[in-house]
């Protein structure tokens, strides 16, 4: 039967554990002077060797023949721990075995001494999955066990066991391991298994498993299989599902050139090759986090995880990118990322979120301000900024006054008394809208809250908030104006005002005709029909 790379290649000696040196070296010591504590915490990620180092200190304690206090891995003990069948040394899960009734058959099982070595070990996995009931059991156990006995207490969550059991255990920190040694360490095992697998492939696979040396085997074992023991590249994207560095670029590059069509043809690439959307949008936050290091730090190759001829790519694309313009995607792809994880389509976000990053002249915040200022004043310094002229400003404003005057007088006194009384409703409403748009998020309703993103409040008439929307937002339009999100919009947003509200949605530019009646009815409304006098134009 097949064994798997990560079980074939287990650490058997305290110097082949890879990237927790601070650990070993101090179990060798231990081992060397004698002082073995009776209880150990061994805590961190998955992956990281927690497991592997309790077998190793277990098999080191009962080893008939330690070479340099290693296991020697040849003696009775040694190959009954190997084989997983040594009296000695009980491995619990604590996940399936949680009960109080579990613990009493351990301190049951303790009171016989050992058989074959000098201890009997109990490594308990998972133990932040015991009951309090079970905790409880196993303190006075924990803190007075007899002295052949040693526990290893090993968890991904240590935040989650009582003081009292941290207290009374020695604890050790496992480390996320580097890139750097996890990709030494595969290098090793591709030439003693006859693979092929070149630096990238190595690399990539390495940076993908996120500082887990079992994880990156199991994906070497999986691509060694799917290129028949040759591992390329391309062949790790196609096992992770993830995209090429070249994708990456060009949507950055469209960002750049504002090219919100040329975006989404990207994506539709990318979602056409059946490609994990999640994983994209971390991918893409990475690529911006090493454009902006290509900004702010000077000898960026030594925070960047790439190959130098990646690096001199971001370093070419970021002479054109603003930092604060890169900040801004960053700070849109963060607020992407933590969307799409309640979302059933995140394409949709991600869409979204790409039209947003390539609208920067309608983006409020400060970073989005910032960039047009610095898009400006480049514009200023190139000469390639064309100032209108005076005398244009002031013909714009006189036909703008001209035209307001003819509304003016056709409107009459009824709709001059409406405005005043519902003036001051409509400004409140307006000013408090960004809190209304954080009472959306709150409550989750994270698609409608992304369809009203693109919107701008016009002003608020007969009860009826304009939405003005721009040309290239005619989805979230459409999407708010659906029956089902028309109404929910609506009855939160009566909730949150206080008053009965609707929604109309309009295209930016296409303003309607306002009628006389219109604003004697909104003024009818307010103060009632005694108190409204219509004067009719002759």
């Amino acid at each position: 039967m097949y064994t798997a790379l990560y079980r074939k290649w287990r650490p058997q000696r305290f110097e082949d554990i890879c990237g927790q040196e601070q650990i070993t070296v101090t179990l060798k010591n231990e081992l060397k002077n004698s002082r073995i504590s009776h209880a150990y915490l061994f805590c961190g990620t998955r992956g990281t060797g927690k497991t592997t180092t309790a077998k190793l200190l277990a098999k080191a304690v009962n080893c008939k023949a330690p070479l340099d206090f290693n296991p020697c891995n040849a003696c009775e003990s040694c190959i009954s721990i190997n084989e997983g069948n040594s009296i000695d040394v009980n491995e619990i899960d604590a996940a399936s075995n949680r009960g109080i009734d579990d613990i009493r058959n351990l301190r049951e099982a303790i009171k016989f001494t050992p058989t074959l070595g000098k201890y009997k070990v109990y490594i308990i996995d998972e133990v932040h999955m015991l009951t309090n009931e079970a905790f409880n059991a196993l303190l006075k156990t924990l803190e007075e066990p007899p002295e052949y006995v040693l526990f290893i207490l090993a968890t991904t969550e240590p935040h989650k066991l009582p003081a009292t059991i941290l207290s009374r255990c020695q604890r050790f920190d496992f480390r996320r391991i580097s890139v750097e040694n996890i990709t030494e360490r595969l290098k090793t095992v591709c030439i003693e298994e006859g693979m092929e697998a070149g630096d990238d492939a190595v690399k990539l696979i390495a940076r993908n498993s996120d500082g887990a040396m079992r994880d990156a085997l199991s994906i070497l074992d999986q691509c060694s299989v799917y290129g028949d023991k040759t591992i390329t590249q391309d062949n790790v994207l196609e096992v992770l599902g993830i995209v090429n560095n070249e994708y990456l670029f060009r949507i950055s590059e469209t960002v750049l050139k504002e090219d919100v069509g040329s975006a989404i043809r990207v994506i539709d690439e990318i979602a056409a090759g059946g490609k994990d959307i999640s994983q994209f949008i971390r991918d893409l936050m990475v690529h911006y986090r090493n454009l902006l290091m290509t900004k702010a730090v000077s000898k960026c190759e030594e925070v960047i995880d790439m190959s130098r001829e990646g690096i001199e790519q971001l370093k070419k694309l970021s002479l054109d990118y603003d930092k604060n313009n890169i900040i801004r995607c960053i700070s849109i792809l963060s607020e992407l990322e933590s969307e799409s994880k309640w979302s059933s389509n995140p394409r949709i976000l991600l869409e979204v979120a790409l039209v947003k990053m390539c609208r920067a002249g309608g983006d409020g915040s400060l970073e989005g301000m910032l960039t047009r200022i610095a898009k400006l004043e480049d514009m200023v310094s190139k000469g390639s900024f064309t100032p209108v002229s005076r005398e244009k400003t002031q013909a714009a404003g006189s036909n703008v006054n001209q035209e307001a005057s003819v509304k003016k007088e056709k409107a009459a006194p009824a709709k001059s008394r409406a405005e005043a009384a519902l003036k001051a409703d409509s400004s409140d409403i307006i000013q408090k809208w960004p809190g209304f748009m954080q009472e959306i998020k709150s409550r989750g309703k994270i698609k409608l809250r992304t369809y009203l993103a693109m919107a701008k409040p016009v002003k608020v008439e007969s009860g009826t908030i304009l939405l003005s929307y721009e040309r290239e937002d005619i989805f979230s339009k459409e999407a708010l104006e659906s029956s089902s999100n028309r109404t929910d919009v609506e009855e939160t947003a009566s909730q949150y005002f206080g008053t009965p509200l609707k929604i109309k949605c309009i295209i930016a530019g296409e303003v309607e005709q306002e009628e006389p009646e219109d604003m004697v009815k909104a003024a009818i409304k307010l103060v009632g029909m005694d108190n409204v006098e219509v004067i009719e134009e002759e």
